[in-house]
């Protein structure tokens, strides 16, 4: 007896995908449920947790930069000269007075030897003069002297034949005789001292010019003696050394640079800012300067219009700082408050990208565990940024870069 033999039932080829992709499915959900399961463990010392803080929050730029004189003076030469000894280099704090280098120009110095020697002369021709000059005068009064003589004695005569001619006892001619001669004495003194005012006044036009010329040797003199003086090129006033590029046997011309003194006493901060964020800072805005342990309160003074290597300078002054030890070209970094958001949540801000104002965080509950919440941030600046929702103060908040963990829903547990 034949047994009948069910026949084999065939599906469709659309009815096989079908099964297949809801396999595929079920073994995804079943695989995506498993890693919605998994923890993620993180050590404590790995991350990076802040606590929620509450109160007046500071948006600062960040700089640095260094410190510089507020007030510098440039040394430089007011002779050429080779140098030949170098005293003091950058970074010596000098006094007035203080030689920093010395310079060496033999024609320099043998032209004030000449000039010495050509002073002496002028000074040696103008005494000669003068002896000349009182000599003549003392010819010429002496001269007047005698004739002055005559005229009293022929002045006598004449009152004395004056009444005798009146008389008759002598000749009117002889009388006459002695009137002529006291006339031509007369005229021979006027003369003479006309001719002594005249030699006077030529004495003095003579000898002013020699005085001229002695002066202007005398000038000449003490100008070179200054710029032989000047070879030994000395510090103004106190102050610190901040530039010199000298070396021995460097040739200096006139008016070369020597050297840059700035002022210790009086120092300000010159910061590089950031192209992008130079608009937000302005002039009279506080700066928190951080010069080594020392936090100096300061102003923003002035603010460069150009920009140099995509950095703008900004000049900050500082207050009384008498008790620290800061110099000229020390390193400094600073915080530039652009703005201050009173009563508000804050916290460090996080390292990783803040591209959005909402961004999901990690909450630090109790042992450990975390909670994952959306976190809307406000204004933020270079170490911390506005809390707007989402956390509350004194809460833990980690600030690590955990996005990728976020974005896949991962649960962190911190040990």
């Amino acid at each position: 007896m034949d047994i009948p033999v069910p026949k084999k039932t065939s599906f469709p080829l659309r009815h096989k995908w079908a099964i297949g992709l809801l396999a595929c499915a079920v073994v995804t959900a079943a695989l995506w449920a498993s890693l919605l399961d998994k923890k993620t463990y993180l050590e404590r010392r790995s991350v990076m947790i802040d606590t929620v803080k509450h109160g007046a929050l500071s948006i600062t730029v960040d700089a640095f930069g260094t410190l510089v004189s507020a007030e510098q003076k440039i040394i430089t030469a007011a002779s050429p000269g080779v140098v030949i000894d170098i005293k003091h280099k950058p970074g010596d704090v000098v006094a007035p007075g203080t030689v920093i280098a010395q310079l060496e120009n033999a024609d320099l110095e043998l032209d004030y030897k000449r000039a010495q020697q050509q002073t002496a002369e002028a000074q040696a021709e103008l005494q000669q003069l003068d002896l000349r000059q009182q000599r003549e005068l003392l010819v010429e009064r002496s001269v007047i002297s005698q004739l002055e003589g005559q005229q009293a004695t022929l002045s006598f005569r004449f009152q004395a034949q004056k009444d005798l001619a009146e008389q008759g006892i002598i000749s009117q001619l002889s009388f006459l005789e002695t009137q002529a001669q006291l006339r031509s004495v007369t005229g021979q003194i006027d003369h003479a001292k006309t001719r002594l005012s005249q030699l006077q006044a030529l004495h003095q036009s003579t000898l002013q010019v020699m005085q001229k010329r002695v002066a202007l040797s005398q000038q000449e003199l003490a100008s070179l003696a200054s710029k032989v003086t000047v070879l030994s090129i000395i510090a103004p006033h106190d102050g610190v050394i901040e530039r010199m590029s000298l070396d021995l046997g460097t040739h200096i011309a006139m008016g070369d640079h020597i050297a840059t003194l700035g002022d210790q006493a009086g120092l300000i901060a010159q910061l590089q800012v950031s192209q992008s964020q130079a608009g937000s800072v302005k002039v009279g805005q506080p700066v928190d300067v951080f010069a080594g342990e020392a936090v100096l309160r300061g102003e923003v003074l002035r603010i460069d219009p150009v920009v140099s290597q995509h950095s703008v300078k900004v000049e900050v002054s500082l207050p009384e700082y008498e008790h620290l030890d800061l110099r000229p070209k020390q390193s400094i970094t600073a915080s530039i408050v652009i703005d201050t958001i009173e009563n508000t949540h804050y916290i460090r801000t996080p390292v990783m990208e803040l591209s959005t104002q909402s961004i999901d965080m990690y909450k630090v509950l109790e042992k450990g565990h975390t909670e994952l919440v959306e976190v809307q941030l406000g204004q933020r600046s270079e170490r911390y940024v506005e809390v707007k929702s989402g956390l509350q103060a004194g809460q833990a908040v980690v600030i690590s870069d955990l996005d990728a963990l976020a974005k896949a829903r991962q649960v962190v547990v911190i040990q």
